[in-house]
């Protein structure tokens, strides 16, 4: 456990920036426990965290409005149903740039959808770095808000096995009495 405590003090950052490129919610969400136990710094996860996102979401969005033409001209029917949502992308695109980080599965999907819908980059670019910067500061702090919950909630768990242990001893040194008076009384009979 020590090894990797001090993996994740060494290289924690590193894994945070990629990890927010590929895949943010459980990435972020861990970072805050992490930062609770003080093995990460918070301020730093938190910059380098909304860094990884919007370079993620940066890539999404390029590959969306670079290549996705030619990989929908293969797959007609994929290419309709993203035509079909090009009325509704159009009118809600700045609120799919802010919403990606908080909507699973839509830091790569709304990112890739606006590239696609040849969605302003300087706008994409100002609400996503919003939108991720609040993404970042809401589930960091549920991360770190948890890992302290969790903490009173293992040291309430233990505090009732101490409790139960005691009524489980208890329990035995009853019924181990009960059961030699029991047999004492036999005896007598006999």
């Amino acid at each position: 456990m020590e090894d990797l405590i001090n993996l994740l003090s060494e290289y924690g950052l590193w894994i945070v920036f990629f990890g927010m490129i590929i895949e943010g919610t459980a990435v972020i969400l861990l970072s805050g426990v992490l930062c609770h136990l003080g093995i990460l710094p918070c301020e730093e996860t938190l910059v380098v965290a909304i860094l990884g996102a919007i370079t993620g979401d940066q890539m999404w969005f390029y590959i969306g409005k670079n290549y996705a033409h030619r990989v929908l001209s293969k797959f007609p029917l994929l290419k309709k149903k993203v035509d079909t949502l090009k009325s509704k992308v159009e009118t809600k695109a700045k609120w799919l740039a802010m919403s990606s980080r908080f909507i699973y599965g839509g830091a790569i999907a709304f990112p890739f959808v606006l590239g696609i819908q040849n969605y302003s980059h300087k706008k994409f670019t100002l609400f996503d770095a919003i939108g991720t910067s609040l993404a970042s500061i809401t589930w960091l702090s549920i991360g770190y808000l948890l890992s302290s919950s969790l903490k009173k909630v293992t040291t309430e768990i233990t505090q009732i096995e101490h409790f139960m242990l005691l009524l489980v001893i208890i329990i035995a040194i009853m019924s181990l009495y009960k059961y030699k008076k029991k047999r004492n009384k036999r005896k007598e009979d006999i």
